[in-house]
């Protein structure tokens, strides 16, 4: 083989691997219906896709702790000067909602051993004020970066991304690690288990957001299903005559479409919908729970909740609407349904 024809064969399977479209939400949908319209000659008329829209959080900044510089000096010896220190510095001044968050909970820990440190009764007032405050504030300063964030609020943002069929669960164990993590940083903010938060590793955590799309997807992925086969439903049951097999005649139609069942929907199409089910059954109780309280409490609940108006549950009734249509077809073609 010359070197010629080998570069010519790469080339040639380059072009062939570029030709093979990622199998999304958007394709899958568009691949099927676009095979359904071709067989009942009739043009399919969408609406426009509109996904909800995240709402937009306030900002809000936690009330401060004011100290003298003379009894700043009498923290040097305690872990929590230094962290005062650092944080009331120009960088500290501008930190973002995950930073401020980590100094928050920092103070907490780090507060009692302080205070039993001191002999300046006034200090001690004022530190034991400013833990006091510190701990009612905790869970709001928690709600803030959830819904400040930049790694968590891109990821609740319906793009033009969705999930592709072969990687749907790609991400999702270190996803719902993530979860877990912040999970259990909120409930023992709100237990009080101050001592037991480790808060360090939250910048960590963050960054599985910032790295994997899989939130968003999934979030694009059900909206555009739940759109798409509602639309789809509505035009195979308004046509849903020119699919009914007639006596006496070939039914030359009838046999490709049962062919589009085979091989569009049910090995494409609901494959896509199943695997989105089961990301829906891991992600939809951590992440109710996460935002719970929180401006994007409705929101999540409206992609992740069982609810009758939540679009899981939506979803769930439009693909027992269409397989009722499948169902009125085989029965007017008299042909036996796969398995019985």
């Amino acid at each position: 083989m010359t070197a010629k024809t080998a570069a010519l064969i790469l080339i040639a399977a380059f072009l062939l691997c570029g030709c093979q479209p990622d199998r999304d939400a958007d394709y899958v949908w568009h691949d099927y219906t676009k095979r359904l319209e071709a067989v009942l000659e009739v043009p399919f008329e969408s609406t426009d896709f509109a996904p909800l829209i995240l709402p937009k959080a306030a900002h809000q900044m936690p009330s401060r702790l004011n100290i003298s510089i003379l009894q700043s000096f009498k923290l040097n010896h305690c872990k929590l000067g230094e962290l005062i220190a650092n944080h009331n510095s120009s960088l500290g001044k501008v930190a973002p909602p995950s930073q401020r968050l980590i100094y928050h909970i920092r103070f907490i820990q780090l507060a009692p051993a302080c205070i039993a440190s001191l002999d300046d009764a006034a200090l001690i007032a004022t530190q034991r004020q400013g833990l006091a405050q510190k701990q009612q504030q905790a869970l709001d300063v928690f709600i803030q970066m959830l819904t400040r964030d930049r790694s968590i609020n891109k990821r609740l943002f319906i793009g033009y991304d969705s999930l592709t069929l072969d990687e749907m669960q790609y991400g999702r164990l270190e996803f719902e690690s993530a979860l877990t993590q912040l999970n259990g940083i909120k409930l023992q903010i709100i237990t009080q288990d101050w001592q037991q938060i480790e808060i360090d590793d939250l910048e960590q955590t963050l960054a599985i957001f910032h790295r994997h799309p899989l939130l968003n997807q999934y979030l694009r992925s059900l909206s555009v299903s739940v759109f798409e086969l509602r639309e789809l439903n509505d035009y195979l049951f308004q046509h849903q005559a020119r699919a009914a097999c007639r006596p006496g005649h070939a039914n030359q139609q009838q046999t490709i479409l049962q062919n589009v069942f085979h091989k569009y929907y049910l090995a494409q199409t609901q494959a896509y919908l199943s695997q989105l089910n089961q990301l829906h059954y891991r992600l939809s109780q951590p992440m109710q729970q996460l935002f719970e309280g929180t401006i994007y409490q409705d929101y999540v609940n409206a992609h992740f909740a069982d609810d009758d108006d939540a679009l899981p549950a939506q979803l769930k009734r439009q693909m027992k609407h269409h397989v009722k249509w499948w169902k009125d077809f085989r029965q007017s073609c008299n042909i036996a349904i796969p398995g019985s």
